[in-house]
Order: C-alpha cells, then sequence, then structure tokens
C-alpha cells in the first residue's frame, strides 16, 4: 500500500514502512523478511524504532541495522531483550527474534535517508518514531483500540515520558499516523482522537494500580488484569508487570507510595 510517492505500508501487527531500500520496523514473522527484499532489494537499510522482539524478528540477513541511542544491546541480545522486556528470560516467549549485528545508532534529531528520527519515548526509555513527507511512524509510542481492549493497559516504561510523547505527536500535526499495531489515522481528527483514547488509557492504567494497592508487583498486576478483563495468559501477566512497575516508580517518586520489607506496595 503507498501512502506517499516513494513510501509504502507492510500491513501486519506491527505495520512496516518502506522507503527505497530503507525499512521502518520489519516486524514479524520470520517469513516475512522475503516481501521486505522484495520490496526494498537485497541489502535493506533497517531501522528501529526499539528493540522488542515483534518488531524486528522479520529482519532480512545481511540487512544493515541501525538500533535507536541506548536500546542497542537489547537489539543484539536476545537474552538481554527478554530479560528486558518481561524482567526475567523466558525460553518459550511468544517472540523471541534473533541476535542482530548494529551497524550504527540513532538519535533524535538525525535525519536518515528520507526519515527525521523523532523522540517518543515512554514504551521504551529510548523509543523513537520516523517522519517523512507528513507520515510519522510512531511503533508503540501509542496503540489503536483492539490492542488497549486486549491487554487492558498499555505496556509502557516510563508513565510521564508516555504522555509527553503523545503530546509531541499532537504538536508535529502529521497529516497521517502510521502505528505498530493497530489502523493508520489518515486524517488529524482520527489521530487526535487516537493521543486521547491512550491518554485515557494510561490515565486508567495509574488508578487500577492504585485501585489494586496493598500487594506486591504480582498480585496487583493480576489485580489489574482482571479488573479490565483482559487477555490472563502469563506473557500478559509479565507484561502487565513492567507497566506496574512504571506506574509505582512514577507514584513512588510523587511520594504516594512506598514499598515495604516484604515486598508489599502501600499507599502513603
Amino acid at each position: 500500500m503507498e501512502l506517499r510517492k516513494g513510501i509504502k505500508l507492510l500491513r501486519g501487527s506491527p505495520n512496516t514502512l518502506i522507503a527505497g531500500r530503507y525499512v521502518v520496523d520489519p516486524g514479524q514473522p520470520a517469513e516475512r523478511a522475503a516481501e521486505i527484499v522484495a520490496e526494498a532489494g537485497n541489502t535493506p537499510v533497517v531501522l528501529l524504532t526499539h528493540f522488542h522482539a515483534d518488531h524486528l524478528t522479520a529482519t532480512p540477513e545481511g540487512a544493515e541495522v541501525y538500533a535507536p541511542w541506548g536500546e542497542e544491546l537489547f537489539v543484539s541480545s536476545v537474552k538481554a531483550r527478554l530479560f528486558f522486556t518481561h524482567g526475567v528470560y523466558v525460553e518459550n516467549a511468544v517472540y523471541k527474534g534473533n541476535d542482530l549485528k548494529v551497524a550504527g545508532l540513532v538519535k533524535p534529531g538525525d535525519r536518515v535517508g528520507p526519515f527525521e528520527v523523532v523522540p517518543l519515548p515512554g514504551h521504551t526509555f529510548g523509543h523513537v518514531g520516523f517522519y517523512a513527507e507528513g507520515v510519522l511512524y510512531a511503533g508503540d509510542a501509542l496503540f489503536g483500540e483492539k490492542v488497549l481492549e486486549k491487554y487492558g493497559v498499555p505496556y509502557l516504561m516510563d508513565v510521564d515520558a508516555f504522555l509527553e510523547s503523545l503530546e509531541r505527536i499532537r504538536s508535529l500535526e502529521p497529516e497521517m499516523l502510521v502505528m505498530g499495531h493497530g489502523p493508520v489515522a489518515a486524517s488529524r481528527r482520527r489521530i487526535v482522537e487516537m493521543i486521547e483514547a491512550n491518554k485515557a488509557a494510561v490515565e486508567r492504567a495509574v488508578k487500577l494500580v492504585v485501585d489494586a494497592l496493598p500487594g506486591d508487583i504480582t498480585a496487583v498486576s493480576v489485580r489489574v488484569i482482571k479488573a479490565v478483563a483482559a487477555e490472563h495468559g502469563w506473557e500478559n501477566v509479565l507484561l502487565t508487570m513492567t507497566t506496574v512497575r512504571a506506574v509505582l516508580s512514577k507514584l513512588s517518586r510523587e511520594g504516594r507510595v512506598y514499598m515495604d520489607e516484604n515486598g508489599v506496595w502501600r499507599i502513603n
């Protein structure tokens, strides 16, 4: 699907953006690599928004891979990637990817091919977006409604940074917004709707965590999942635990919660 002249979208979850030989987030499954090579050639330049396995599994062999600054270890190492994603290394994780050789780093403000690198941290600490010709590929800086419904709360590592990135997207006023997981938002009205939906989801996550206290991180996470009737597999418990840690970090910083000597989080 051509979004602009020279900018194509390969639909998936996540979506992939291609401009000439530049490929943003190859995605998954691994078999998708053949489709990417057919569009971008045998030696594509892969630009990653962040290190998560579902965004890089289909990286073609021989690709020149660029990671966001600060996330290169997690791009290059499966074990580091999964440990930092889940908080524990689990061999049978659904998304793993491979060890990748990182050719270089991208930082906010860089220009790579047709793209400007935009800072969009929150989902991960080094998360970036790629902007060209009025099209913003925002990766997992925000999510489609179906993803928010399935998982209950958005996966994030820094609550305030995630919210600030939503406002950065708003201020950029892109003509078209491509999310990693969700349909393309092709109007500014629709983009604003998605920003507000994600903002509301984050605010709800904070309230859900507060309402689930006192408890340790695992207990709080399970209560949150039950409260929103989200998918309740072991992997979603681990993913939700990351969001819970992020919320507790914010609340602790604000002096609203503390952890006692037994590892139980309590309201001040």
